[in-house]
């Protein structure tokens, strides 16, 4: 073999190599990447590939039961993620639902022929759906009669890549201890999430946005950037996220990051607050300890639950420093008049030639009449639809 015919076999040697390398780590499809200290990187990745290859195993159990509508000896592992489906829904009030599955593939067919789906025929089935039970035991996984009559199809979305990710940590955290390896700089990514072991400041990149510097303390994060989670039916660009009791593609949604002290509760929490308002995903987020949002609008305005402060906005997209607080107070009179309701209010802030820097906060309840606060439309409203279905704001 002359030399150059052996550089060319070298070459197409080492690119099977880093081909396969890069299949090496890869679950239910998606990649599974896994990063740590030079020295230990590829210990920890073939450390882990048996726990990975049982994680496939569990979504194809999933895969089956979908299919057939039940399954026979489960794993103790689809249990646990039965179990965390139910209690996840539970407690953000169907905000979170495993129930969609046949939602997403009625909206993937939508994709495909271009027409919109009956809007009030997808309510009911949406809300159907919310309520069909199975039965889950160590010997049989049984979706109801009437779930497979309906078509149910279990998705388990943020709650399966978050699974994944706290399930590899825990792993990886034991391969550290048997052979001693440094876990301190070990991260995972896994869709839309990151999970680091160490504190770090990352970089993060929304689509029309200079990068995000943020400082995570071995946290979890989750990214979802409103422009890549479109598709387009017909004419329209629709988001792939679903309101679970409309079945319908959310509407007005900002991109989104959570940061949580674990890669399911991250992932979990994001699908639920993404097709909330924003004030009312911001309150949610406030409600759950360890849960931080920072929600950001088309035209780059930001909006933080309250212990999204220690955030840092690279490039000066915020002025503020963490430490840093004002306070507005208003008064809006209570007027004695038959039929009062109070008025819509709009605050914000302009620079010197009256061009908007920051929305404070918007009080209302209806989109329609929010096109009557004129100034406020004019210069902010019009320009940025996530804002339209956003109410009693909170602003970072």
């Amino acid at each position: 073999m002359t030399s150059k015919r052996w550089i060319l076999f070298s070459g197409l040697l080492l690119a099977l190599i880093l081909a396969n390398a890069a299949k090496a780590l890869e679950l239910a499809g998606l990649p599974l990447v896994v990063k740590a200290d030079s020295t230990n990187q590829a210990k920890f990745e073939q450390a882990l590939k048996p726990r990975v290859e049982q994680l496939e195993r569990v979504a194809q159990q999933l895969e089956q039961l979908n299919r057939d509508g039940k399954l026979t000896a489960p794993s103790v592992e689809l249990l646990e993620l039965l179990t965390l489906c139910e209690q996840w829904q539970n407690q953000l009030h169907n905000a979170f639902s495993c129930r969609l599955g046949a939602l997403q593939k009625d909206w993937q067919a939508a994709e495909i022929n271009g027409e919109l789906l009956d809007r009030a025929a997808l309510r009911q089935k949406a809300r159907n759906h919310l309520k069909l039970q199975w039965r889950a035991d160590k010997t049989e996984v049984h979706l109801s009669n009437e779930a497979q009559k309906e078509g149910l199809q279990l998705n388990l979305h943020g709650l399966w890549h978050g699974w994944v990710l706290d399930q590899l940590a825990t792993e990886a955290k034991r391969i550290s201890a048997q052979q001693k390896l440094a876990l301190d700089n070990i991260s995972f990514r896994y869709g839309d999430l990151l999970l680091l072991n160490k504190t770090d400041l990352h970089s993060v990149v929304i689509e029309g946005l200079s990068p995000l510097q943020l400082t995570l303390d071995k946290q979890a994060l989750v990214v979802l950037d409103r422009q890549k989670n479109l598709r387009k039916v017909g004419h329209y660009w629709l988001s792939r996220k679903l309101v679970s009791k409309e079945g319908w593609p959310v509407e007005f949604a900002p991109s989104l990051l959570v940061r949580a002290s674990s890669a399911v509760q991250a992932g979990v929490m994001a699908q639920a607050l993404i097709t909330m308002p924003i004030s009312a995903a911001l309150e949610q987020a406030d409600k759950v300890t360890g849960v931080e949002a920072l929600a950001i609008t088309e035209t780059g305005m930001f909006f933080a639950s309250q212990e999204w402060y220690s955030a840092q906005l690279a490039n000066g997209t915020s002025p503020w420093k963490p430490e840093q607080r004002f306070q507005i107070e208003y008064e809006i009179p209570a007027l004695d008049v038959a039929e009062y309701r109070r008025p819509y209010l709009a605050i914000w802030i302009t620079d010197s030639e009256g061009k908007s820097i920051r929305q404070l906060q918007v009080l209302g309840d209806s989109s329609r009449w929010l096109r009557e606060l004129r100034s406020w439309w004019r210069k902010i409203g019009r320009a940025d639809d996530s804002l339209i279905g956003c109410f009693s704001w909170r602003h970072a």
